[in-house]
């Protein structure tokens, strides 16, 4: 009999567990648009803090309450927290509204890390006038990437026409991690060229970074203007464009007779 008895004290404990259950959306109520920082990638430096627009149009036909809860969430159980959002209707009979808010994203917070970079996405409840709802776990998505940069860029500052000219620079990324920068080897980047007085830039060739993120080529000297070093990122780090070098080219003598 004792162990009847504790048989169906299990049997009830069993019961007892509540099961959860996702929240979904019903009604009428339906999401517009989702825009995170205007529709450009948040870029974050080694010690840097953004804190970048949230915005989300709704509609439904009793009018929109609130957006309540909304998060961010990215690679690696990342997330981030956005601030209240106000609500505003964007017609006379008030059944579409946009509302707004802010994320704040800290490279020194230890919330992010280098392996969180990449594709993230807007968690939210839309709240309806009427008690319906539109509940999405990914209802836009956006790019939050690290920082990439350009140092140690050089070339001679003159050079004779028809010499060969040494263009270098090293790159380097954003490491949250550790807060600091690091090389980034095996990129390719594009060596650009615009002629002075000429607003085009031109590609002239492409090459990739050695070990230490440095690379280096050499151009033959046509004409005076400038070179700058071009990355263009990838899905966890951001474009890169060096500073302006440069260079001015000595005309080819003329020889008498000529």
């Amino acid at each position: 009999m004792a162990l009847c008895g504790v048989a169906a004290v299990g049997a009830v404990a069993l019961v007892l567990v509540p099961a959860t259950v996702p929240e979904t959306s019903r009604g009428d109520t339906a999401l517009v648009s989702v825009v995170v920082n205007g529709g450009r990638t948040v870029e974050l430096g080694p010690t840097e803090t953004r804190t970048f627009p949230v915005e989300v149009t709704a509609t439904d036909r009793s009018g929109i309450r609130a957006v309540d809860p909304i998060g961010l969430w990215g690679p690696n159980y990342a997330t981030l927290k956005v601030g209240p959002m106000t609500c505003v209707p964007l017609d006379a009979t008030g059944t579409v509204s946009r509302c707004t808010g802010e994320a704040t994203a800290a490279a020194t917070s230890r919330v992010l890390f280098d392996d969180q970079a990449g594709t993230w996405f807007v968690d939210l409840r839309i709240r309806a006038g009427d008690g319906d709802r539109y509940v999405s776990k990914s209802a836009g998505g956006f790019s939050l990437k690290r920082t990439a940069g350009f140092d140690e860029v050089s070339a001679p500052a003159r050079a004779a026409s028809g010499d060969a000219v040494q263009v270098q620079a090293r790159l380097r990324r954003a490491m949250w991690d550790e807060h600091d920068w690091v090389p980034q080897p095996g990129t390719l980047v594009y060596l650009q060229f615009r002629p002075a007085g000429s607003d085009t830039w031109t590609t002239l060739s492409a090459a990739g970074t050695d070990g230490e993120g440095r690379v280096s080529m050499q151009m033959p000297a046509r004409l005076s203007g400038a070179y700058q070093w071009f990355a263009p990122g990838d899905k966890w780090t951001g474009a890169a464009v060096s500073a302006e070098i440069p260079v001015e080219v000595d005309a080819e003598p003329v020889h008498p007779g000529q």
